[in-house]
């Protein structure tokens, strides 16, 4: 697709899109003239900088993954705010690391619900705003765990998994109203989420990816715009980018 018309600008909500991966998906999308409606947290102040930085184009939104009643809230605010909704990039997510053995199991299945319940609710509601978009799209942000599954992961790995399981079911049934859907799982990339990794664990890590180190946000972010406003020909597709670790 080619850079967006001045006039007619598409519409994209990106959950997660003030931090990380989310902000640099954020930024790629208003350089290719989309208008932006990013969702925090707690990062209100990290949103409202994207929106100074491009102030026509980005609008931030409180949205949170704990509480999926605020999800049609975050969705209605983009339609008054902007008339309609293009494509949705569900990014938002909560790492949480532990060998089931050693996990206590509340704290495992909070890390399920965190990161598919308040995904779920925000497809739910974008669906019959996205019916009448512009060639509509959904992009979820999964992982590579979720692909191959990783020690350590099990609560994490399930949850994302799960999400590519929705994402290519989710595909079937909504294709009939011409809206996409796309799952990417990026490999182990250098941000805030991975700054817990231990020096040791990355130079493993590094030594495991054929391309020999950690990915950036923004290479994962030009892979989540291809999906959403370039790829008009897939849907139900899994693109790994992750420097080839998972081979």
């Amino acid at each position: 697709m080619d850079k967006n018309d001045h006039d007619d600008p598409r519409v994209v909500l990106v959950s997660g899109g003030s931090r990380g991966i989310g902000a640099a998906i954020t930024t790629a999308l208003t350089q290719r003239g989309c208008r932006v409606a990013c969702t925090y947290r707690a990062g209100r102040d990290k949103a409202e900088k994207l929106a100074v930085d491009a102030p026509e184009q980005v609008f931030p939104i409180h949205f949170d993954l704990h509480d999926d009643a605020t999800a049609p809230v975050a969705v209605q605010r983009v339609i008054s705010h902007w008339g309609r909704l293009d494509s949705l990039i569900l990014n938002a997510g909560q790492w949480s690391g532990g060998r089931l053995a050693e996990t206590d199991p509340t704290i495992w299945w909070r890390v399920i619900e965190t990161n598919l319940r308040g995904t779920v609710a925000l497809a739910r509601a974008a669906l019959p705003h996205l019916q009448h978009g512009k060639s509509p799209s959904i992009v979820l942000v999964s992982s590579v765990v979720g692909v191959i599954g990783h020690a350590g992961d099990t609560a994490y790995a399930s949850a994302k998994s799960a999400m590519i399981g929705f994402g290519r079911s989710l595909a079937k049934e909504v294709a009939r109203d011409g809206i996409r859907v796309n799952v990417l799982a990026p490999g182990f990339v250098t941000t805030d989420m991975t700054d817990a990794v231990s020096e040791s664990a990355r130079r493993r890590i590094e030594r495991e990816t054929v391309l020999g180190r950690f990915g950036t946000a923004g290479e994962i972010a030009k892979a989540a715009v291809f999906l959403s406003e370039d790829a008009t020909f897939c849907t139900g597709s899994v693109l790994t980018v992750d420097g080839g670790w998972a081979l």
